[in-house]
């Protein structure tokens, strides 16, 4: 694991990281919302803030400490109060496998995407519909393990509710009922929160809105293309811009108020970044937006009558994404299950087969409407709407033409598929195991480490398609895309599985050399839970 910053074992100089007008301002709001929302029941030795930069790339969080592109993260890291550290969080780099072993402690959740064909459910499912969140937490729910944000947690923004005693996660938003009832006690606090006046708030809001209109009346231009663009411009103006205020307020009276312990997701980066690029201005500008949140956070969490440990970090990284169907005039779909036939490579059937006789002709399959569910720069093929997936031979006998277009096509960098019950992949004519991923002619983008873990995950998650495929690294920090996106995530480039995770030295807990989410839940339960 490489180290930006060690804690030097010297009590904090929080001068270095704070102004006095800061811990002034702290010390006034506490006072304000102590006076007004009464405190909750200790039942925890220390507190915890968990802030969670959605998609931000190792990298960029590097750069913005050594260039002071987030002036407070950078002062915070320097100073040598804070360690920040790479993190592998395993297979998928995608933000519902994160949390699931963030929340509920799962090392195995088969959740295999963003968005997928769920073999059980019978229909696609997607992490952004309420419905599809809250049947996925129901799976999720029925872990054993100890529960982070049980006894009194807050979680605000996740996909799920991981046991937390408010409501408000993706998966609550399937209900009216439920929403309503969990709206009241939410409100208490805000208003001697509030740091400006509603007037100036909403005309800043106004401003912002107009502007946004613009950028993507222009985006959508120049494309000419704006079939997302309605729904980013939603997004923008509910999500990323009242929903984090409305987060990170309430994180600030729930810290007067002594919740044991808080998880907020800021999702505005990753959100910019898949439609306008994790390089771009706009992603970039989030950043710089959400560092004065972080201070502010920081600052009243060091100001509060019980103190709380602040963690930063990361899920996943984003790279420049390049549309294949702005390369190929075609959509994936339509090249895979209808392009012109090709012969698959006879050392592809070889290592298919690996010495295994081929299924017979009698062994046929029902014909079935295969989906193509573009996930990012990775795709989930299912040529069956079967509970179980479909193995490398099955593949051979009734599906080779599709194998072929895959395996010999371009644009897509590696194909993985289960072989027996191991999975392998496919990589410019041959075929690889996880053991053998270092000798594959891969990109120099892709993370060797990554393929082999996402072998090893392929077999645990039977809700995947029966072909993974990913897009080709077609240059530095660039990935072909199957959905149309302009930075992506879910692949296995080393930007997108190079997680960050960033605490503070004189915390109880050390969380350096993490190599799963699981690890991360295990440790945090260790030290926080009571």
């Amino acid at each position: 694991m490489r180290t930006f910053a060690r804690w030097s074992g010297e009590p904090i100089n929080v001068s270095k990281v704070l102004t006095s007008d800061m811990h002034a301002w702290a010390r006034g709001l506490a006072q304000r919302i102590g006076r007004s929302v009464p405190k909750v029941a200790a039942t925890r030795q220390r507190r915890l803030v968990l802030v969670h930069l959605d998609g931000v790339p190792k990298n960029l969080l590097d750069e913005a400490v050594r260039t002071g592109r987030m002036p407070f993260f950078s002062r915070l890291v320097r100073s040598g109060a804070y360690h920040l550290e790479d993190a592998f969080w395993g297979s998928p780099a995608s933000t519902p496998c994160f949390q699931a072993g963030l929340l509920y402690g799962i090392e195995h959740p088969n959740l295999p995407a963003y968005s997928w064909f769920d073999r059980e459910l019978g229909r696609r499912v997607q992490m952004n519909t309420p419905r599809d969140a809250l049947e996925i937490e129901q799976r999720l729910g029925h872990t054993r393990r100890p529960r982070l944000f049980s006894e009194g947690g807050h979680t605000y923004f996740s996909l799920f509710r991981g046991g937390a005693g408010n409501r408000v996660c993706m998966s609550t938003l399937s209900s009216l009922r439920v929403m309503a009832r969990s709206l009241f006690p939410e409100m208490e606090g805000l208003l001697a929160a509030r740091t400006m006046s509603p007037w100036r708030y909403l005309r800043l809001l106004g401003k912002d809105t107009v502007h946004a209109l613009g950028e993507v009346w222009r985006w959508g231009s120049a494309l000419q293309d704006f079939r997302h663009e309605g729904g980013f411009l939603i997004s923008r103006v509910l999500l990323q811009r009242l929903g984090w205020s409305f987060a990170h307020t309430k994180a600030l009276v729930d810290m007067v108020r002594g919740v044991p312990i808080l998880y907020l997701v800021f999702g505005n980066y990753d959100e910019v970044a898949h439609r306008r690029g994790p390089r771009s201005e706009q992603a970039l500008a989030e950043l710089e937006r959400v560092d004065g949140y972080l201070a502010e956070l920081y600052a009243m969490a060091r100001t509060v009558e019980r103190p709380y440990d602040l963690i930063f970090l990361t899920d996943h990284g984003h790279v420049e994404s390049l549309p294949f169907e702005q390369r190929q005039g075609r959509r994936l779909e339509d090249m895979l299950l209808r392009g012109p036939s090709a012969p698959l490579p006879e050392a592809v059937a070889r290592g298919l087969l690996e010495g295994r006789a081929p299924l017979g002709a009698g062994e046929r399959m029902p014909p079935e409407a295969p989906v193509v569910v573009e996930s990012g720069n990775f795709a989930h093929v299912y040529l069956t709407r079967r509970r179980q997936p479909l193995e490398a031979r099955e593949l051979l006998a009734h599906h080779r033409d599709v194998l072929a277009r895959a395996s010999l096509h371009p644009d897509i960098g590696l194909v993985a598929l289960r072989r027996g019950s191991a999975a392998v992949a496919l990589v410019k004519g041959k075929v690889y195991g996880a053991e053998e991923i270092e000798r594959a002619p891969l990109a120099e983008e892709f993370s060797r480490h990554a393929v082999a873990n996402y072998l090893h995950e392929l077999p645990f998650m039977p809700t995947a398609g029966d072909l993974v495929l990913f897009g080709e690294a077609v240059r530095p920090g660039a990935t072909v895309g199957f959905a149309w996106e302009f930075g992506s995530h879910g692949g296995l480039t080393r930007t997108e599985t190079c997680s960050t995770v960033c605490w503070p030295g004189e915390g109880p807990v050390d969380l350096s050399g993490l190599t799963h989410c699981v690890n991360l839940h295990q440790r945090l339960s260790e030290a926080y839970l009571a």
